[in-house]
Parts: structure tokens; C-alpha cells; sequence
């Protein structure tokens, strides 16, 4: 597969010449897959003795010049050697499955994720954490009703961000706290989910694109690529423990209507049929699920980052799942 992420040159080597070894959990997720890519791109052959990839269960991963990773259980694993790391730390049973389980489950299987790991953080050995959480910590702060399993994920997202606050400053290590609202880019999954992927692959096998929402949509998307790289800068370009909590927000704000016509002219579907909305919109009700780009705006600028454009992200979306529809 052709490589579709990658830092910075100059990133890129300072991953390589520091003195990291690198652990990602919930590495067969989306952010993970994503994190992987990034790191081998950087790291070469270093990234088999240098990166550790965590998941659920016990299983391997295909690295972009076809050799196999294994991916060990994150339960199971314990850091091994006194090599300082970092963590991404994804893993985490997310939204979606908050129906599929009781509430005590649910919270139950995550709080054993969270003591597994902040159980490392207190080995003394881990120097920086990236945390993403969520847009949905506000559903839990200001008891909105976004929709019913919104709040139940946010509580825990939130009681996540304390919890590795206090383990990390208990052992100055520093801690990257995104909260994610609307990705693009590479490794999306869960095509159904989410409103970019479904209109993408639509466009892809339907020739058109069917919007169901009644109701005004907007969305901002932010590139994955560039929110991994914004993370390890962060990390990487501080001589003193830091800890930073932002919305992962894009300049640009669009309707579903006008995304999905976008998709379809960045996607050179000159002959596709028109967007279809089936349902009347009433535009006395608006979902609005945008984080503020206050914070993350002055990182942009601080650390000299140029961001993808939508229309970018949307073609290095579609590109990606081209790839996977064709296989």
C-alpha cells in the first residue's frame, strides 16, 4: 500500500534521534493505524525494536513495505526496559459500544484499561502521553442530550482526563489531551459512522449521495495526519514536563449538503446524480458538533503548522478508501 501519512521532514527526525521508544495502544483502531504508519515512516527499520503496538487481543499488523508487527495484548504487556516512552494511548471502548453493554460493563472494561495503564505511567518510565477524548465531555459537563449514549461516553472521557492529569504530574510527565470532535484522512473506519466516509465511499459505488438528516448538519474536520503531528511536536519541543487540553477544531465549517456536494466535485464526479436529501429541512434545529479553535489555533501558529484544507482532506480520504474498496 502506498504511504498516505507521514511527519515532517524535520519531525521525522527528531523521532528518529531521540531517545523514545514508543508504545500505541488500541493500535487496530483508527488513530492507532494512523500513528503506526506515521512512526514507521519516520523511524525505518528502527520501528521493530522501537514501537510497541497494543491491542485487545493478540494479532499482527502489516507494515508499508508488507512485513508483519505483532500486536500484543494490552493487558498482558508490561514495559520491559528502562528506555524512556511515550504513549498514545487509544484504547478505549468508544461510543458505540456504550448499547451494546450494560453501564457496569461498560465502565468496568474501560476503568481496567485506564489502571492498566496509568499503573505504567507510575513505573516512572514514561516521559509524554497523547489522550485523545472527545467532543462529548461537553454532552457530560453541560448535560446536554446530543444523543443518549453521549453522555455516558463523556463522563468517562472526562474522568479519563482527570485521572491521567493526576498520574502524570504525580511523575512530571507531560500529557497531550486532544478532544476530537470530526476527523478526516487515512485509516477511517466504521464508513457508516461517519458522515465523510459514508458520503465518500456513496460517491464511490452509488454515484450520488443520500443525506437522511432532517435537520441542519454542521461539521469541522480536522486532518489526522496533522493532529498526530501537532501532538508529538508538542512532546518532542519541550525541555520541561507540559500539559496541554484542546479542541481538535478545523477553520472551516460546512453543512452536510454543501460536504457532500464538495466530495463529489473533489472527487472529479462531474457525472454523478445530484445530492439527494429525502426529507424536508427544517432549519429551526441545527446539530452543531464543533469544538472552538481558540487553543488549537495558537499550537498551529506557535509550532509553524500548516493544516490540510477540507478539500485536501477529502481527497486523501478518498484516495485511502479507494485503496480499501479495490482490495
Amino acid at each position: 500500500m502506498m504511504r498516505m501519512l507521514s511527519f515532517t521532514s524535520e519531525l521525522s527526525e527528531s523521532v528518529l534521534k531521540s531517545p523514545y521508544d514508543f508504545v500505541v495502544t488500541g493500535a487496530n483502531g483508527w488513530l492507532g493505524r494512523a500513528t503506526l504508519e506515521m512512526l514507521y515512516a519516520a523511524l525505518g527499520e528502527n520501528f521493530y525494536s522501537r514501537v510497541t503496538a497494543l491491542g485487545s487481543h493478540r494479532s499482527e499488523l502489516v507494515t508499508g513495505e508488507g512485513k508483519t508487527h505483532p500486536v500484543q495484548a494490552l493487558s498482558e504487556w508490561q514495559p520491559s526496559s528502562n528506555q524512556p516512552l511515550i504513549i498514545f494511548h487509544y484504547a478505549f471502548l468508544t461510543k458505540d459500544k456504550v448499547n451494546l453493554l450494560s453501564a457496569e460493563d461498560y465502565i468496568a472494561r474501560n476503568n481496567a484499561i485506564t489502571n492498566t495503564v496509568t499503573a505504567w505511567i507510575a513505573s516512572g518510565l514514561v516521559r509524554g502521553v497523547v489522550l485523545p477524548s472527545s467532543g462529548a465531555v461537553y454532552d457530560h459537563l453541560y448535560a446536554k442530550t446530543r444523543d443518549e449514549s453521549a453522555g455516558l461516553y463523556g463522563k468517562l472521557k472526562y474522568t479519563d482526563e482527570l485521572t491521567f492529569a493526576a498520574a502524570c504530574d504525580a511523575k512530571s510527565c507531560s500529557l497531550i489531551i486532544p478532544r476530537v470532535f470530526n476527523l478526516s484522512g487515512p485509516f477511517i473506519n466504521k464508513f457508516q459512522s461517519y458522515a465523510l466516509a459514508s458520503f465518500i465511499v456513496q460517491a464511490l459505488q452509488a454515484n450520488t449521495i443520500t443525506i437522511t438528516a432532517p435537520h441542519s448538519v454542521l461539521r469541522s474536520y480536522y486532518f489526522v495526519g496533522d493532529l498526530i503531528e501537532m501532538c508529538l511536536q508538542l512532546l518532542l519541543k519541550q525541555n520541561m514536563p507540559i500539559s496541554e487540553c484542546f479542541d481538535v477544531a478545523g477553520d472551516e465549517i460546512v453543512e452536510l449538503s454543501s460536504l457532500a456536494n464538495l466530495v463529489l466535485k473533489t472527487l472529479a464526479k462531474g457525472d454523478a446524480q445530484p445530492v439527494n436529501r429525502t426529507l424536508t429541512l427544517d432549519n429551526t434545529v441545527e446539530d452543531r458538533y464543533i469544538g472552538s479553535r481558540k487553543r488549537i489555533q495558537e499550537l498551529e501558529i506557535s509550532l509553524g503548522m500548516h493544516t490540510k484544507s477540507l478539500e485536501h482532506q477529502i481527497k486523501a480520504t478518498g484516495m485511502y478508501l479507494i485503496h480499501l474498496l479495490q482490495q
